[in-house]
């Protein structure tokens, strides 16, 4: 089930987007969203006025404003099309191994070009623009408004998860076999809690980004993802859930989301001894006062263990460790899948 995001918190990001300095604190990802979206206004709004003035002045049309408007409209509808196809063109080309999410990626273009067309229909309505127009910018906003309220709820789930960067699936370029490939997604459309991905590979062969990839992709659903370290967790281990959200990063505790990635189990590196053991983890897990929550929220969230590599313990008794950690938490056998990620 998607996490709802209560109104509450949703003002409480827009007063943190909106008040404030940048060079003080940095921007948001929803802050990033609502500042694009001001500059399509304002792509739209002036060039239509400069159109206009050539339009009005040098060829003398009476009709010189809603025609300004739709030549900034059906320009920037050209350069949308044209943003889109070619870098999934050159995607394809390459070879990506994942399918780009179609209908998100369209959304995101439609409600793009939303914002080129208002800020075109505002300027013509400044300019003196027929009575119609205004009917149509009204109809626009009411179109523009759910879609706007869905992305900035998304930019909200996306940096509450607290990734390291920002990553769609589709761009994920590194080898994979295809029975892993064919794990991945159905690990991503599961929608039952207390699934387990084991994954282990060398260093560089893509582990972090593919788990990265995979939460992200939840993300957008809206369901509620957390990004951490295996070092970062054994601190969260002994410390209690946030009593009330706070944005933009700490809206739910790693406990509440349905979507974990434990990162940095192991580098990875040839030649590097295992860092953090299974024992040494169910060490950190029950120390404190903890205990029972923290089991029963990797009991009931699906997580993604980015264990790396360890050439002394070998691959299948990594994953055999882990595994018979997992029974140990209980765990079973069918909820539990692995995939190994090699460079070569």
């Amino acid at each position: 089930m998607p996490f709802r995001l209560s109104a509450t918190t949703v003002k409480a990001q827009l007063r943190y987007d909106l008040i404030g300095k940048d060079s003080q604190r940095g921007i948001t990802l929803s802050y990033g969203w609502l500042a694009n979206q001001c500059g399509h206004c304002m792509l739209g709004y002036i060039p239509t006025h400069l159109i206009y003035l050539l339009l009005y002045y040098c060829f003398n049309l009476e009709n010189a404003t809603w025609l300004s408007a739709l030549i900034v409209s059906l320009i920037w509808t050209i350069f949308e099309y044209i943003n889109v196809r070619k870098p999934l063109k050159q995607q394809k080309q390459a070879g990506a191994l994942f399918e780009p999410d179609w209908k998100n990626i369209i959304h995101d273009t439609a409600t793009d070009l939303g914002f080129f067309i208002f800020g075109a229909l505002f300027a013509a309505i400044a300019l003196g623009g027929h009575w119609i127009l205004s009917i149509i910018l009204l109809l626009l906003c009411l179109i523009l408004y759910p879609a706007s309220k869905k992305w900035y709820h998304t930019k909200m789930f996306q940096q509450a998860a607290e990734y390291p960067i920002q990553f769609r699936l589709s761009q994920w370029k590194w080898k994979m076999e295809q029975e892993h490939k064919e794990k991945v997604l159905a690990f991503l459309a599961e929608r039952k809690s207390g699934k387990h991905l084991l994954i282990s590979g060398e260093y560089k062969s893509g582990k972090t980004s593919l788990a990265v990839a995979m939460a992200n992709e939840l993300s957008i659903q809206h369901e509620a993802c957390k990004y951490t370290t295996a070092i970062k967790l054994f601190s969260a281990f002994v410390e209690p859930d946030p009593v009330e959200p706070q944005v933009p990063g700490n809206i739910w505790g790693w406990r509440k989301a349905h979507c974990l990635v434990v990162d940095d189990i192991n580098t990875g590196l040839p030649g590097d001894a295992e860092l953090i053991t299974p024992e040494t983890f169910l060490q950190h897990l029950r120390s404190g006062n903890y205990t029972t929550e923290n089991v029963n929220a990797l009991k009931q969230s699906n997580v993604i263990w980015v264990l790396g590599d360890v050439s002394s313990v070998g691959i299948m008794k990594l994953e055999s460790t882990w595994k018979t950690m997992l029974h140990q938490l209980g765990i079973i056998p069918e909820h539990i899948t692995h995939i190994h990620l090699s460079r070569s």
